[in-house]
């Protein structure tokens, strides 16, 4: 008997065991729902109980999670890779902004000594160079997930993944005392 398999589980011997696993795994069918789709698009009887038994005994949990790891491994790289350009290009344009802003900064303080007259554009070009500088940087806190939105976001996924846990675990409990 291969690990995997019972000849006397009605999922193992079923002609419909890769979708019932399927709907389970990529899903998220419980096994109530998982039997009762079964008999509607079927006509397949397989009770809850033998689901929840061949989920726990037979399905290779291990293989599954292994496998979507590596998934998420390869999107989480991907998109790792795209932010960091993104923070990079952020960080180039913020050091551009800062220097022309401390050119202008320079020039003005030159001005002031000199006791010339002060070009309005010399002083729109400063306050609008301190803007950017500042825009930029608060882009780049909020790439990074550093600004206080992305503080309480992520509180509350926290919060929700924590509920979703409890309401899984509160399901499993009764769905095994049902058998």
């Amino acid at each position: 008997m291969p690990a995997g398999y019972s000849a006397r589980c009605k999922v193992c011997n079923s002609p419909h065991r890769a979708m019932i696993e399927q709907w389970a795994k990529e899903d998220g069918l419980s096994p109530r729902a998982i039997s009762a789709r079964l008999k509607e698009e079927f006509d397949e009887a397989i009770s809850h109980k033998s689901i929840w038994q061949h989920l726990n005994e037979h399905f290779d949990v291990q293989a599954e999670a292994r496998e979507q790891y590596q998934k998420s491994q390869a999107v989480m790289e991907k998109a790792v890779k795209k932010q960091l350009s993104d923070i990079e290009m952020l960080d180039s344009i913020a050091r551009e902004s800062y220097d022309l802003h401390k050119s202008a900064k320079e020039w003005l303080k030159e001005l002031v000594e000199n006791k010339g007259k002060i070009p309005k554009s010399l002083v729109d070009l400063l306050s609008t160079t301190a803007g950017e500088v500042r825009q930029h940087l608060k882009a780049k806190a909020e790439l990074l997930g550093d600004d206080p939105e992305s503080r309480i976001a992520d509180a509350m996924v926290a919060t929700l993944e924590e509920l979703q846990e409890l309401y899984q675990d509160a399901n499993s409990r009764q769905e095994g005392t049902d058998s």
